[in-house]
């Protein structure tokens, strides 16, 4: 009992009287935390990524790129680099998104973009702590890594096995889309909606933060709700997104791997062939 006394206290919200009502600047900031989602979302689609550079891509090909048809995409597709190019298309509209959208927002607002628990101190101070739930998370990835189900969906990146310089390219672009995903979630959204809901704001973002593994699986969309409250009950306490980013990013490697162990598909050469 002590010790759910003891997860209970640190995860629930602690009464704050510095709590204000909900005024222009929150109102503007979820409107904005919208906007950038849907920037995200769909600037950083395959689709997307065709339209802007499928003439580069398709090479000597003649097909119509505003219809997309079957040849245009398969000539693009056969880019040696399609994949990797793409993925990193995703990850610019990620900071498009997550990132520059909300400090364009927190400039006009006069705030200060290094309040969104930008910090260092919290992150460092309790290294350990997050080094612990590496080790509480790994344990089941280890397990459901052998799944096939699993193996078909990490790497994202389906040549990440081809040399480790499409590894590293990878799992580098990765890393940059976990820093914005957390600057959005654990820092703009809770640090701006903080003087309204308090410890309240965790609570608030983990909807839309669930949401975004629904194109995953569904165990992963329940282990986000998981991870959602303890990434954002630490980022609050410590004032510092750093620890969930690198979490995330360890984490996000090492399923990686995994699943090119179990694959048999790890590098073999440190360029492509």
């Amino acid at each position: 009992m002590r010790l759910l006394d003891r997860i209970t206290t640190f995860l629930t919200p602690e009464p704050d009287d510095s709590v204000s009502p909900f005024g222009r600047f929150e109102g503007g900031l979820l409107v904005v935390i919208a906007i950038g989602m849907t920037i995200m979302h769909f600037g950083g689609s395959e689709m997307t990524f065709l339209r802007l550079f499928g003439d580069s891509l398709r090479a000597s090909a003649q097909a119509d790129l505003d219809a997309l048809g079957a040849l245009a995409m398969a000539t693009a597709r056969s880019h040696p680099y399609y994949d990797l190019l793409g993925l990193v298309h995703w990850v610019v509209f990620c900071l498009i998104g997550y990132v520059l959208i909300p400090i364009i927002y927190l400039k006009a607002c006069g705030r200060r973009v290094r309040d969104m628990y930008l910090g260092w101190s919290g992150f460092g101070q309790h290294l350990g702590l997050y080094f612990l739930l590496y080790l509480l998370v790994i344990v089941p990835v280890i397990y459901v890594s052998y799944s096939p189900a699993y193996q078909a969906i990490y790497p994202f990146y389906k040549h990440a096995g081809r040399s480790y310089f499409d590894l590293i390219a990878w799992e580098l672009a990765y890393g940059i889309q976990f820093f914005a995903l957390e600057f959005m979630f654990r820092g703009v959204f809770l640090a701006g909606l903080k003087k309204w809901l308090g410890y309240g704001a965790i609570y608030v973002m983990l909807i839309p933060y669930c949401m975004l593994h629904f194109m995953k699986t569904g165990s992963e969309s329940l282990g986000a709700i998981v991870a959602g409250i303890i990434l954002g009950t630490m980022a609050m306490k410590y004032r510092s997104i750093w620890g969930g980013v690198f979490l995330h990013w360890l984490v996000a490697i090492t399923m990686d791997c995994l699943s090119l162990i179990h694959q048999g598909k790890m590098p073999k050469t440190l360029w492509p062939p």
